[in-house]
C-alpha cells in the first residue's frame, strides 16, 4: 500500500506504506512529521495516518485548521481505496500496490493514447488520453479487467455509454465515442479540468454568486434530462465537473432512470451517493426528477456550507435524510443571502411535493435570486367589492 500526496505548488510524492514507520506523521515540523509539508495551513504536526489490523485510519491531531477526509472534516475516521483526504493544500489518497505499475499508462488502445490516472471508481479508472488522429485531449474510462469478463456488466457499461452518447446538451459532459478493443472497452468523453469535488477538498464552502451560476447550469442539464424523460439519481460534487471556460457540467447521465408511462422512475434497487440521496429515492420506491433536485440541494449545501447536510456513518446519514430536518444554513453561513437559504431548504424539502415542481422552475428562482428579488412571486389578493342592495 502507498500513500499519493499532490502538494498545493503542483508538486507530488509517494510513501511506501510498507515500509515508512507507523503511524505516519503529518505536518509543517520536519522534526516532528515524517511526512513534512511547508504550507502556513498546516499544523506542526497535523494528523496521523496508521493502521489497525486491515483498516487504515486518519487521526486529526487537534490542528488549527482541521483534516477534511472526502470534503468532511474529521477527528478519526476510516480511511479508504479512492478516499481523498486534504491537509492544508495538500492532498493524499491511499493506492494498492501489490499489482505492480498500471498497465494501461502509455498503452494505445483503438487509436486512443492512455496518458496518466484522473480517478478510480467501482467498476473501473478514468485517464487522461489523447485522440491520436485528430490529436485531441480527452478523458478516457475504462472497464476494470475484473469485470471486463463479466458479460452482463460488459453490456451495462456499453448501454450506459451509448445512452450517454445520445445525449448533447452543453451542460452535460460530451461523449465522443464508445470503443471495445479486445478485452478492453472504452468510453472516450470530452477532457474536463476537474470536479466540484476537488474544489471542496482544496477549498472547502464557495461563495454564494459561484454557487447560483452551479444551479443554473446543473438545472439546465437536468431540465434536458427531464425532457428526454431521465432521472439522473446521483447529483452530487463528484458528478459535477468544470472546464476552463467556466461552464459546470453533469457526468454520467448514462446511469439514468428511464421515466415510465406513469410519470415515474421505477427503481430496480437503491441507487444514489448516502450524503445526497432523496428521502424517497433512499426508500427504494418510485422517484422523478424532483429526487434530482434534493440531490441538487443537498450539493448546493455542501458548497455553501463546506460540509454536508447530515454527517455520521452511511447508516445514519441516510436515516437523517429520510426522518431529520437539515441544519439552519443561515447558522452554518451567516453572510448567506434570505433568498438563496430559502432556496436551498426548499430543495432540501422529505416531502417531493413541497420541492420545485421542475429544473426550470429552479432555474427562475435562482434568476429572481440574483436580481434581489423573493424567489417565489408573491401572492396579490384582490379585495372583494361587496354592492349593498
Amino acid at each position: 500500500m502507498r500513500l499519493m500526496m499532490r502538494a498545493n505548488d503542483g508538486s507530488s510524492r509517494t510513501i511506501d506504506l510498507d515500509t515508512a514507520t507507523l503511524p505516519l506523521v503529518i505536518g509543517r515540523d520536519a522534526d516532528l512529521a515524517q511526512v513534512a509539508i511547508v504550507d502556513g495551513q498546516i499544523s506542526r504536526v497535523h494528523c496521523r495516518l496508521l493502521r489497525l489490523g486491515d483498516t487504515w485510519v486518519v487521526e486529526d491531531l487537534s490542528s488549527r485548521n482541521g483534516s477534511f477526509l472526502n470534503g468532511k472534516r474529521i477527528t478519526k475516521a476510516e480511511m479508504q481505496l479512492g478516499d481523498r483526504l486534504r491537509v492544508g493544500g495538500a492532498l493524499f489518497h491511499l493506492e494498492d500496490q501489490t499489482s505492480g505499475p498500471d498497465p494501461l499508462i502509455g498503452a494505445r488502445i483503438a487509436g486512443f493514447a492512455i496518458e496518466e490516472p484522473l480517478g478510480r471508481g467501482r467498476y473501473g479508472a478514468v485517464y487522461k488520453g489523447q485522440q491520436i488522429a485528430l490529436h485531441r485531449p480527452v478523458a478516457i474510462k475504462v472497464l476494470a479487467a475484473e469485470f471486463a469478463q463479466d458479460p452482463e456488466r460488459v453490456k451495462a457499461f456499453l448501454t450506459e455509454a451509448r445512452r450517454a452518447g445520445a445525449l448533447n446538451h452543453p451542460n452535460l459532459v460530451q461523449v465522443h465515442d464508445v470503443v471495445s478493443a479486445g478485452d478492453h472497452y472504452l468510453l472516450v468523453m470530452e477532457l474536463m479540468t476537474g470536479s466540484l469535488g476537488d474544489l471542496l477538498d482544496q477549498d472547502g464552502a464557495m461563495e454564494e454568486a459561484g454557487v447560483r451560476k452551479i444551479l443554473t447550469d446543473i438545472s439546465a442539464a437536468l431540465a434536458f434530462a427531464e425532457t428526454n424523460r431521465l432521472v439522473h439519481r446521483d447529483v452530487k460534487p463528484d458528478n459535477i465537473l468544470f472546464g476552463e471556460e467556466g461552464t459546470y457540467k453533469l457526468a454520467d447521465l448514462g446511469i439514468a432512470a428511464p421515466i415510465a408511462d406513469d410519470g415515474m422512475a421505477h427503481q430496480e434497487r437503491i441507487f444514489g451517493s448516502p450524503h445526497y440521496v432523496a428521502p424517497e429515492q433512499a426508500r427504494g420506491g418510485v422517484i422523478d426528477g424532483r429526487a434530482d433536485l434534493y440531490a441538487l440541494g443537498a450539493t448546493a449545501f455542501h458548497l455553501l456550507a463546506g460540509r454536508p447536510v447530515f454527517e455520521g456513518p452511511t447508516r445514519d446519514v441516510i436515516q437523517a435524510h429520510l426522518s431529520k430536518l437539515p441544519p439552519d444554513l443561515k447558522q452554518l453561513v451567516p453572510g448567506i443571502s434570505p433568498g438563496m437559504a430559502q432556496l436551498v431548504a426548499k430543495l432540501l424539502r422529505k416531502n417531493p411535493n413541497e420541492r420545485p415542481r421542475s429544473a426550470g422552475e429552479v432555474i427562475k428562482m435562482v434568476e429572481r435570486l440574483a436580481e434581489g428579488k423573493a424567489i417565489v412571486r408573491p401572492v396579490i389578493r384582490r379585495r372583494r367589492r361587496f354592492r349593498r342592495r
